[in-house]
């Protein structure tokens, strides 16, 4: 899902693209939020900058993703980097060129040999475009870069295929639940423990559910891919897996006893009465609607829904708390969905070309003019009444120098958002599954659907195994894993 706070830095200084979110990486319809970008583009300092080009290089033309046409401060900050990078490198010219990745274009794309010599695509994506050999292995580039043990295990952990590196993260994200404390304080509800369940959750959106005041207790993302990626944390926190693969073959998991029980939890959430009578909500949908105080918790990637609540829906930065997914029975895990949004390069480009692009991508993701556009974010922002809110997951590790010099900046001001020390403690991440997942998210959409709009008893083993038959005929059966 979309880190708009994150992303609207990262953008002063690194190119990144218009899609996913947040699908954060997540699912593809869920890419609804759009970063904001400074066409302002502050100096670039770095003690350990790439070593420019020699004057006399053989000549390189690459083309970088780009944004949509109406993108107008974005594309002015990607234009101010290219600038920078052609000096520094006079062999090479790079033209930006739009096209918002989708899984449903790339064959076409690679086919055509019209998609660009560096994009960027969701972590869900690994294995599919390393194993069609769309996306080059990074392995050689990444150790002659200085920062790559700067960077973050988990974030990269999608990217790492068979003890290879395909990609470079711009953002990860965890799943989480977002509360809004103050409409519990106003019903006279307690808070439910941070090391809360299945059931309690439950409990709370019931205590806290208000119809006559158009108040849910829960709001769930019941349309397009996002519906399937919320649902699927449920099914991870029961231990289920999307997907098995062994010989070769990618075979349904989902319609199993953990899939039941995660299918039974929506079905209660239905019951009770405690989701929005239109739930049929995208995932702008349903962060808007806990924007504006209509629901007590809400899900996505991990402080997403802070930021809108705080900062366009006015809720105190107080009255906002961020939880785990709750786990299924008390003392069990809390396992959420992890993604994000990565660069990859182009496996049909020439050799000259690929190390020009990986070049370019990484060009400016250390340096001391990040943090410096952070610093003056924050101290923007308060002159707005406004609240920095960090990511939980950067793409750099936070024991790094670098990271300490992030928690410096962050130490030094009062309108920024802090976590419960006690989240990450009890917060657990896996990775999206691997193959067709776009594809899963959407069959399981339409399985909720039927839940959520159904009356009366449900075969819900039922739905669940014929949403994996037919997810099985018309996408597993047909990965070919070489």
């Amino acid at each position: 899902m979309k880190k708009s706070l994150l992303v609207s830095m990262l953008a002063l200084v690194i190119v990144i693209a218009g899609c996913g979110s947040s699908n954060n990486s997540s699912p593809s319809s869920s890419n609804a939020a759009s970063p904001k970008e400074s066409t302002s583009a502050p100096a670039v300092e770095s003690s350990k900058e790439a070593s420019p080009s020699p004057a006399n290089a053989d000549p390189v033309s690459i083309i970088a993703y780009a944004f949509a046409a109406d993108k107008t401060e974005e594309n002015a900050t990607l234009n101010a980097k290219i600038k920078r990078f052609e000096a520094k490198n006079p062999n090479v010219t790079i033209t930006p060129k739009y096209w918002k990745y989708e899984n449903t274009e790339i064959a076409i794309k690679m086919a055509s040999n019209s998609a660009q010599t560096e994009f960027t695509t969701w972590a869900t994506e690994g294995k599919l475009l390393s194993s069609k050999k769309w996306i080059i292995d990074l392995t050689d580039n990444l150790a002659n870069w200085p920062y790559a043990k700067d960077l973050n295990e988990f974030a990269l952990a999608p990217y790492i295929i068979e003890g290879k590196t395909y990609g470079i993260p711009i953002d990860a994200y965890g799943m989480t639940i977002t509360i809004n404390k103050k409409l519990f304080e106003q019903k006279g509800v307690p808070l439910p423990p941070l090391d809360w369940t299945w059931d309690e959750l439950i409990e709370a959106a019931k205590a806290v559910n208000d119809p006559a005041k158009g108040i849910a207790g829960f709001i769930p993302m019941g349309k397009g891919t996002e519906a399937g990626w919320n649902w699927t944390n449920f099914l991870y926190s029961a231990g289920g897996e999307v997907q098995t693969v062994a010989d070769g073959k990618v075979t349904a998991a989902f319609n199993s006893e953990a899939g039941l029980n995660a299918l039974k939890f929506y079905k209660n959430l239905k019951d009770a009465n405690v989701i929005p009578k239109n739930w049929a909500l995208g995932y702008g949908d349903a962060l808007t609607l806990f924007n504006q105080g209509r629901g007590a918790m809400v899900m996505c990637g991990s402080g997403n829904a802070l930021d809108g609540a705080i900062n366009q829906g006015g809720i105190n930065k107080d009255d906002v708390l961020l939880y785990p997914i709750p786990s299924m029975t008390k003392g069990g895990k809390h396992v959420g969905v992890a993604g994000g949004n990565y660069k990859v390069i182009n496996g049909l480009a020439t050799k000259e070309q690929q190390k020009a692009a990986f070049d370019f991508v990484v060009d400016e993701y250390f340096t001391d003019a990040y943090l410096d556009s952070i610093d003056a974010q924050i101290t923007s922002q308060k002159a707005k009444n406004q609240v920095y809110v960090p990511q939980l997951i950067n793409y750099w590790n936070d024991s790094s120098d670098y990271g300490k010099k992030y928690e410096e900046i962050l130490a030094k001001h009062d309108n920024v958002y802090k976590y419960s020390p006690e989240l990450s403690k009890l917060m657990e991440s896996k990775p999206e599954a691997t193959y067709e997942t776009q594809a899963y998210y959407g069959e399981m959409a339409n399985a909720i659907q039927k839940v959520f709009t159904s009356k009366g008893d449900l075969d819900l083993q039922k739905i669940l195994d014929d949403t994996a038959a037919k997810l099985q005929k018309g996408s597993f059966d047909k990965v070919k894993i070489e």
